[in-house]
C-alpha cells in the first residue's frame, strides 16, 4: 500500500491538457516540439483569416454586380439560418466552411432540417441513379464555373463529396470538354427557377499539383489551363502520346472493314511504334491489348521479337492484372522452346508467385497444362525449401521417398509447407492444383496435431478443391480422418453441390467415399441422395454421374468403377470413426434412391437401351442379389413389374429381320443383352415378377413364333424355355412352328431344336 500511495502523490497536481494551445494558456512549461507546433497553428490561423476576408470581399462585389437582388420583394432579407420550430433558439451552426463548385447560382437558400412545412417535389430520376445524374432532353447550357464559399452565417447545402484542401498539395481536375456535356440536370433555386447543371460524360482522373501551381492555374484563361494540364500529363506519362498513336492503329487493325493492304501497313507501323517500348506499354490496361493484338496477327517474326524483348519481364508480367495475358498467350501459342523459357523463368519464384492472385493463375496454367513431369516436380520441390531450388534432382520422387532418405529434413520441409498453406488457403488460390498437391504431401507426412489443424481450416471448403486428382484424394483422406461431428459438417457443405460433384471427373470419388464412411445415412439421404434422385436423367446420361448411381446400387462393383479405385476406397474401411456395418449403410442408401431410379428406368427404357448405350447399367439395376453384393439388394416388386411392362411394349412391335429403320429389341445387341441378363434372374423371382412370364402373357403366338428367324431370337426363346414355368413352356411350344424352325441352321436354332426335343444343351 505504501508504494501505491507514493505513486498517487507523485502524479498529484499534474495538470492534464488537450493540446499545446491549452498548455500555453495554462502557463505550463513548453518544450521545443510544442513551440514549433504553436507557431504552425498560428500561421495556419492567420492564413485562414486572410482567405476568409478575401472571399467575403469577392462575394460582396459579386452581389453588388448581380442583376437580381438577394433581398425579398418587401426589401427584407430572409435569414439563412431559420429558427427551429421547437423554440426560439437558432439552428446549430457548423464550424467548418464548405467550398462549393457550381454554376452561377444567383440565390441559394438553405433550410434547417427540423422545418416540417417544406414542400418537396419527388425526384423524376430513374431507379438506381442519383437525382443529379438523371438525363433530360433539354438543350445543354454552357455555364461558366464559379466558386462560392459559405460562411458560418451564410451556409449552403453541403456537397455530396467533401473536398479536403491541403496546404502543400491540391487536386485539380481537368476542365471538361464542351463535347462531353451530353445531358443537363435540374436544380431549383430560391426563386423557383430551374438551374441547368452540366454532367460530364466520364469521370476524369484528378491531377495532384502543389499549391503554387494551383494558384497559377486559377489565374489562367481556360484554353491556357487546358494546354498546361495536357503538357503536365504528358510529362508524368512520357509514353502517353505513343500509346495514343498505338490505339488508333489498333482500332484500324481490329476493324473488319479495313482492307487487307491497309491492315498489313498498319501492323508494320504499329510494330514500329511498339518496338523498344514494349516493356513500358505492356503493363497498362489499354496498351497491353495493343501488344496482344500484334500477337494475334500470327506473324512469327513480330511475335518472336516481342517475346525476346519481354523475356526479362516474364516474372513481373505474371504479377500484373493486364500483362499476365501476354504470358498465358505465349504459353498457349508459343513454341516448345518459348514455353520452356517461361517455365524456367519461374525458377526460384514459385513460392512468391503462389501468394499473388494473378501470378498464381499464370503459374497454375503453366504447371497444369504445359509443364512435363520433370518441370512439375521442380516447381513443387521449390516449396520444400531453398536447398531444392539451388540443387535440383533428375529423379522424380514423392515427398515420402525424400523424407525416407533424409529424415533429418522433415521438420524444415513441413515447416515451409505449413507456412505456404496457411498463407494461401484462405484466398482464391485454394482452387489451384499446385496447392492441392502441397496440402496432400503435407497431410500424408505431418503429425496428428497438424492434421487436426489442416482439417479445421478445410472442413468448410472441401467442395472447392475436389475437381483435381490430388484435391479429391486429399478430401477423401480428410473424410476418413475426420470424427463424426466434422463428417456431418462436411456432408452439409455439399448441399446444392451434390449433382455438380457427382458429374466431376474426380469429385464423384469423394461422394463414393462419403457413402462408404458416414454412418448418419439419414443426413446423407437428406442432403446428397435426395438431390441426386431429383436429377436422375442428367446423372445417368453423364459418364461420371452414372458411376455414382451405379455405386449406390452395386457398391464396390468392378463393372462400375476401376479396380484400383476400389482398392483405394477399401483403405478407408479401417478408420476408427465408422461403426455401422456396410450392409446396413448401403441398404439404407439404396432404399432412398429406388423411389426415383426405377420409375425413370421404366419410363425411358427404349432411350436408355437403344440410344444412350446404358444397357449394362439397366441390366445391373434389375439384377437380383448375388454373392458379390455387399448387402441384400431387392428390387421393389411394383418397380420390377413396371420395367417388365416397358419391355413387353417394345417386344410387341412387328419383328422384321435386319430392319434398316431400326432393330427390334430381340435383334438389337444392347436389347438382347438386357433381356438375357434379366431372364437369367427369373429362377430366383416369384412367378408374377418374371420377365419370361410377362413376355409369354403379353405377346401373341404369332409374335413369339416370328423370333425363330433370328439367331438372337432363338437364344431368347431358349432362355425362356429354361427359366419359365409350365405355362411359359406350353405357350412357347404352341407358338413355334417346328417346320419353320427346321429351315434354319443357326447356332441358336440348333440349341432351340435340341431343347424342344428334350436334349440337354450347354
Amino acid at each position: 500500500m505504501g508504494k501505491i500511495d507514493d505513486k498517487k502523490k507523485k502524479f498529484k497536481g499534474k495538470k492534464k491538457v488537450k493540446n499545446v494551445l491549452e498548455k500555453k494558456a495554462k502557463g505550463l512549461k513548453l518544450n521545443k516540439i510544442d513551440r514549433k507546433r504553436i507557431v504552425k497553428i498560428e500561421e495556419k490561423a492567420a492564413l485562414k483569416s486572410q482567405v476568409n476576408k478575401a472571399v467575403k470581399e469577392a462575394l460582396e462585389k459579386q452581389v453588388k454586380n448581380s442583376s437580381t437582388s438577394i433581398f425579398d420583394n418587401d426589401g427584407t432579407r430572409e435569414s439563412l439560418c431559420s429558427e427551429s420550430s421547437f423554440g426560439s433558439q437558432p439552428a446549430p451552426k457548423k464550424k467548418s466552411k464548405k467550398v462549393l463548385f457550381s454554376g452561377e447560382l444567383e440565390h441559394v437558400k438553405v433550410f434547417d432540417k427540423r422545418v416540417h412545412d417544406l414542400q418537396i417535389e419527388p425526384s423524376k430520376a430513374s431507379p438506381g441513379r442519383g437525382i443529379l445524374r438523371s438525363p433530360l432532353d433539354k438543350k445543354v447550357k454552357k455555364l461558366p464555373k464559379a466558386v462560392k464559399v459559405a460562411d458560418e452565417e451564410e451556409s449552403v447545402a453541403p456537397p455530396k463529396k467533401k473536398l479536403k484542401v491541403s496546404t502543400k498539395k491540391a487536386v485539380v481536375a481537368e476542365p471538361a470538354e464542351e463535347d462531353n456535356l451530353e445531358s443537363v440536370d435540374e436544380q431549383t433555386g430560391a426563386d423557383g427557377s430551374l438551374i441547368d447543371v452540366p454532367k460530364l460524360k466520364r469521370k476524369r482522373t484528378p491531377i495532384q499539383v502543389t499549391k503554387s501551381v494551383k494558384e497559377q492555374l486559377l489565374n489562367m484563361p481556360r484554353k491556357e489551363r487546358k494546354q498546361f494540364l495536357r503538357e503536365l500529363k504528358l510529362k508524368r506519362k512520357p509514353e502517353g502520346e505513343r500509346a495514343q498513336k498505338c490505339k488508333i492503329l489498333w482500332e484500324k487493325i481490329r476493324m473488319g472493314k479495313t482492307p487487307k493492304s491497309e491492315k498489313d501497313e498498319a501492323i508494320h507501323e504499329l510494330y514500329g511504334l511498339v518496338k523498344g517500348h514494349a516493356s513500358k506499354l505492356i503493363y497498362a490496361h489499354d496498351t497491353s491489348r495493343v501488344i496482344e493484338c500484334l500477337v494475334a496477327t500470327e506473324r512469327e517474326g513480330i511475335i518472336n521479337n516481342l517475346f525476346n524483348e519481354l523475356t526479362p519481364e516474364i516474372v513481373r508480367m505474371s504479377k500484373n492484372v493486364y500483362s499476365k495475358f501476354f504470358v498465358k498467350k505465349m504459353l498457349k501459342n508459343g513454341t516448345k522452346e518459348q514455353r520452356d523459357l517461361i517455365i524456367n523463368a519461374f525458377r526460384g519464384h514459385a513460392p512468391t508467385l503462389l501468394r499473388i492472385k494473378h501470378a498464381a493463375e499464370v503459374l497454375e496454367y503453366a504447371y497444369n497444362d504445359f509443364a512435363n513431369a520433370h518441370q512439375r516436380y521442380n516447381i513443387i520441390t521449390e516449396f520444400y525449401g531453398k536447398e531444392f531450388i539451388l540443387f535440383r534432382e533428375d529423379n522424380i520422387r514423392s515427398l515420402t521417398e525424400i523424407l525416407a532418405e533424409k529424415p533429418e529434413k522433415k521438420t524444415v520441409i513441413l515447416k515451409h509447407l505449413d507456412e505456404i498453406i496457411g498463407a494461401v488457403n484462405e484466398k482464391e488460390t485454394l482452387r489451384l492444383s499446385i496447392l492441392h498437391k502441397l496440402m496432400l504431401d503435407f497431410f500424408e507426412n505431418c503429425d496428428e496435431e497438424k492434421k487436426v489443424n489442416l482439417l479445421d481450416s478445410l472442413k468448410d471448403k472441401i467442395p472447392e478443391f475436389i475437381h483435381t486428382p490430388d484435391g479429391a484424394r486429399l478430401a477423401i483422406k480428410l473424410i476418413w480422418f475426420a470424427p463424426v461431428k466434422e463428417r456431418k459438417l462436411i456432408v452439409k457443405n455439399f448441399k446444392d453441390l451434390s449433382v455438380k460433384a457427382a458429374m466431376e471427373h474426380y469429385g464423384h470419388r469423394v461422394l463414393q467415399a462419403l457413402f462408404d464412411t458416414v454412418d448418419d445415412t439419414v443426413l446423407l439421404n437428406k442432403v446428397i441422395v435426395s438431390e441426386l434422385a431429383n436429377e436422375m436423367k442428367k446423372l445417368i446420361e453423364d459418364d461420371w454421374g452414372e458411376k455414382v448411381i451405379h455405386y449406390l446400387v452395386h457398391p464396390r462393383d468392378a463393372r462400375g468403377i476401376d479396380r484400383r479405385e476400389i482398392a483405394f476406397l477399401a483403405e478407408g474401411d479401417s478408420n476408427p470413426h465408422s461403426k455401422k456395418t456396410q450392409a446396413d449403410r448401403y441398404g439404407q442408401l439404396y432404399a432412398a434412391i429406388t423411389e426415383n431410379l426405377y420409375p425413370y428406368l421404366a419410363a425411358n427404357f427404349e432411350e436408355l437401351v437403344f440410344e444412350a448405350n446404358k444397357h449394362k447399367f439397366v441390366a445391373a439395376c434389375l439384377e437380383t442379389t448375388s454373392s458379390y453384393d455387399l448387402f441384400d439388394r431387392q428390387v421393389p416388386s411394383e418397380a420390377r413389374k413396371s420395367c417388365n411392362e416397358a419391355i413387353v411394349e417394345l417386344a410387341k412391335k412387328d419383328f422384321v429381320p435386319m430392319d434398316q429403320e431400326g432393330f427390334h429389341i430381340i435383334e438389337h445387341p444392347s436389347g438382347n443383352f438386357v433381356l438375357s441378363a434379366i431372364m437369367r434372374c427369373d429362377s430366383a423371382l416369384p412367378e408374377d415378377e418374371r420377365l419370361s412370364v410377362a413376355l409369354a402373357e403379353g405377346l401373341t403366338k404369332q409374335q413369339i413364333g416370328s423370333w425363330v428367324t433370328c439367331n438372337r431370337g432363338c437364344h431368347i426363346l431358349l432362355k425362356m424355355l429354361q427359366v419359365g414355368g409350365p405355362k411359359v413352356v406350353e405357350k412357347l411350344k404352341a407358338s413355334i412352328n417346328r417346320k419353320h424352325l427346321d429351315g434354319y441352321t443357326s447356332k441358336g436354332a440348333n440349341h432351340l431344336k435340341a431343347q424342344l426335343d428334350g436334349k440337354v444343351t450347354k
